[in-house]
């Protein structure tokens, strides 16, 4: 192939994955809600627009969760790693995760669509 023909394709591989990445960290709603699941679970659901600090306890290890400013943060776990700790505040997005807890974290909002019609 020509060098034109490669810059092209290169050009365009990096504008998807630009494109995507843009989706998967900004796109989307905020949510309004979060689902606090501890071994597939549900143990609790979070208002995000009330602050507040929640202690989950499980047979796995404990974590502290914080609601501020419509965000949601670790802020305390007894594993290892601290993977979840270091995690950013997020109201969307990808879920935050404990591995060794067995703690998810996931975001929803009323303003989410099953389908659309029409």
């Amino acid at each position: 192939m020509k060098t034109r023909t490669w810059i092209l394709l290169f050009t365009a591989l990096a504008a998807v994955c630009l494109l995507c990445s843009y989706f998967i960290f900004f796109g989307g709603t905020s949510g309004t809600t979060a689902t606090v699941a501890s071994d597939g679970v549900t143990v609790m659901t979070l208002d995000l627009s009330a602050d507040g600090e929640y202690r989950i306890v499980s047979d796995y290890g404990v974590n502290t969760i914080r609601v501020a400013d419509g965000r949601v943060s670790v802020v305390y776990a007894d594993c290892p790693t601290q993977d979840c700790v270091r995690h950013a505040p997020s109201n969307s997005g990808a879920p935050i995760v404990c591995l060794p807890n067995r703690l998810v974290i996931t975001f929803s909002s009323s303003e989410e669509f099953d389908a659309i019609i029409g």
